[in-house]
């Protein structure tokens, strides 16, 4: 770092004036048994990750039942998933099938529209207003211990994060948001990234 210079994986260097490593993260689905495309729940942070949730939305509305959205634990972008409840609960009235679908919101933000900011602005009235006015339930403080198919097994901690109730939600349909981690290639790099990967 001191010299400037940046040494390739095949020897070759790289003088620097300024090094900007922009990386973005790497979606940590096997943290938790059962998530993601590849587990029991839908994912919307890649094109083809949204491509099969929309497939998988295509069936579940011609056969609903519950829905359970939100974010995993060591997630830091809650945003897509509070849209995509919305969404949901929007194309579900236009079908007129809202009435058979209980929807649960589950994430580990202390409370609802903390948004991994504290909030923003009045967030928080803002959006259990609204979840309230649709119906939509919530856990906060959420820890997800597993993902079975139709079944999610949740903890609702305390403020150090210990479990004090334990519960399983049944769904139909469920889009988590999983953690993030730093990318495969710098994760291990000491000095340079912090305890989950990133620069």
């Amino acid at each position: 770092v001191d010299n400037r210079r940046l040494e390739l994986g095949n020897g070759d260097t790289l003088d620097y004036d300024y090094l900007v490593i922009a990386t973005g993260p790497r979606l940590a689905f096997e943290e938790i048994q059962g998530l993601g495309p590849a587990g029991f729940t839908q994912s919307v942070c890649h094109v083809d990750h949204a491509e099969k949730a929309r497939e998988a939305w295509q069936d579940f509305v011609r056969n609903p039942g519950p829905i359970v959205v939100g974010a995993a634990q060591g997630a830091s972008c809650f945003g897509p998933a509070y849209e995509f409840a919305f969404i949901m609960d929007a194309d579900l009235r236009k079908r007129k099938i809202r009435h058979k679908v209980p929807m649960t919101y589950i994430t580990p933000e202390p409370y609802i529209g903390h948004m991994g900011l504290d909030g923003v602005g009045d967030s928080k009235s803002l959006l259990e207003g609204e979840f309230r006015e649709r119906h939509i339930d919530w856990i906060t403080n959420a820890k997800i211990l597993g993902v079975e198919a139709g079944r999610m097994t949740v903890a609702a901690c305390d403020t150090q994060g210990e479990p004090v109730r334990e519960q399983t939600l049944p769904f139909a349909y469920a889009m988590i948001l999983p953690a993030f981690t730093g990318i495969d290639p710098l994760r291990d790099i000491e000095g340079l990234v912090n305890p989950r990967g990133f620069v």
